[in-house]
């Protein structure tokens, strides 16, 4: 959708959400089912990156569900409000208001009920029961996003990961370019990185990053995206991840670029460190490169300078690291670069010490882990770059475990 699109239907719900207020204090129909269309299309602008429709979001769901509430018993057995009632629960939707307005759809056996008591059984949290009552549903047959929302709720519910990643695909195919599709690729990230599917799951990375990488939801796929390239690294296509991670527009892709380095560092993976850094260093060379951010830049040297540590070069490396500014580095990447050149001291210092290592503003809770692990390293008297290396990974992990504790 295009920008005064997006203006337009974010002006066009402004005055929606404006209009019917008065309207429902003066006791007029609601149209729920119009209200939850109208829900959706946000739900799909808040996949762009929308921020004002993820602001309205809050208030349109408190008049439709204020709009079901009200609703005469017998308008939920026309199928268009029926529906819409199941999928604004499918959406996010209060599940008492669902509860209260079930026996109002039919009989307990009508498909119609059947769906919504498999829904409501989802929204209370009983993954299990409610994969049993999806099991017979046929979310293509149904079609649309009905049947797209249906397969993604199943999808989520199922413990058995081939069933999930078809209901996924489904979901996807069914409603492309809508939030239903958006969450069903971060998921399917998550089955083919547990199924070690390098092909799969740069396949469904590229068709996020390429769509959905202003979502607001992108730092899940970030995660996903950061630990399945280091955990898959031996067998993953390395040429097209780096393409996935050249198409993201600034800042996402310096964000992304210094996550997979330092998930790389302190596993120990110096080799792919290299790889990303020379991708960074061609882009910075660039002529018509956006500029990058301070802090982003800084953090890409530090894990950089770390991959290029061997036994010939230590001290060269760090001198280098303590010539970055540490004004432009994160509270947790200062901690890791004292610790970096600590240990690195400690391979040429016959009686290294470590006070260097120690944050000079003690963190609750942290020093005295990071003490311990510093010691520990001493009291190893390292005399080789093999040690070194399998010392400095080690460490490395504590720190970084640490320091998540501290965040």
């Amino acid at each position: 959708m295009t920008g005064p699109q997006r203006l337009l239907l974010s002006a066009a719900c402004a005055g929606m959400l404006t209009g019917i207020v008065p309207a429902a204090a003066e006791g007029l129909a609601l149209e729920p089912y119009k209200m939850v269309r109208s829900l959706q299309r946000m739900h799909d602008e808040i996949a762009d990156g929308d921020k004002s429709a993820l602001g309205m979001q809050r208030e349109m769901v408190k008049l439709i569900d204020e709009g079901f509430r009200t609703m005469e018993a017998a308008a939920f057995r026309a199928p268009k409000n029926a529906r819409a009632l199941i999928s604004y629960a499918m959406a996010g939707g209060n599940p008492k208001t669902l509860e209260s307005r079930i026996a109002d759809l039919g009989q307990k056996d009508d498909e119609i009920v059947r769906l919504a008591v498999a829904v409501l059984v989802y929204q209370k949290g009983a993954g299990r029961t409610a994969a049993s009552r999806l099991q017979d549903v046929d979310p293509v047959g149904i079609g649309g996003l009905f049947g797209a929302s249906l397969a993604l709720v199943r999808g989520l519910v199922t413990k058995d990961d081939e069933q999930a990643r078809i209901d996924f695909d489904t979901a996807r195919l069914l409603a492309p370019g809508t939030l239903v599709e958006e969450a069903a690729l971060r998921r399917l990230m998550t089955i083919h990185k547990r199924r070690q599917d390098p092909v799969s799951f740069l396949r469904v990375a590229s068709r996020y990053a390429r769509r959905y990488i202003a979502s607001p939801y992108a730092i899940q796929f970030a995660q996903e995206f950061v630990n399945a390239v280091v955990e898959m690294d031996d067998v993953m296509d390395m040429t097209e991840t780096i393409e996935i991670i050249e198409f993201m527009p600034e800042p996402y892709r310096g964000a992304v670029t210094v996550r997979l380095m330092r998930k790389a560092t302190v596993e120990g993976n110096t080799e792919l460190v290299r790889r990303i850094s020379e991708l960074s260093e061609t882009e910075t060379e660039m002529a018509d490169a956006p500029e990058i951010d301070p802090e982003i830049g800084a953090r890409q040297v530090l894990y950089a300078r770390i991959s290029e540590v061997t036994s010939e070069n230590v001290d060269k490396v760090a001198d280098e690291l303590q010539r970055i500014d540490r004004s432009e580095l994160a509270d947790s990447d200062r901690n890791l670069l004292d610790a970096v050149i600590a240990i690195a001291r400690a391979v040429t210092d016959p009686e290294p010490t470590v006070t260097a290592a120690i944050p000079s503003k003690p963190v609750p809770g942290g020093e005295k882990i990071f003490r311990e692990s510093v010691h520990e390293e001493q009291d190893k008297g390292l005399s080789g770059f093999d040690e070194f290396v399998g010392g400095a990974r080690e460490k490395l992990e504590n720190i970084d475990q640490m320091l998540e504790e501290m965040q």
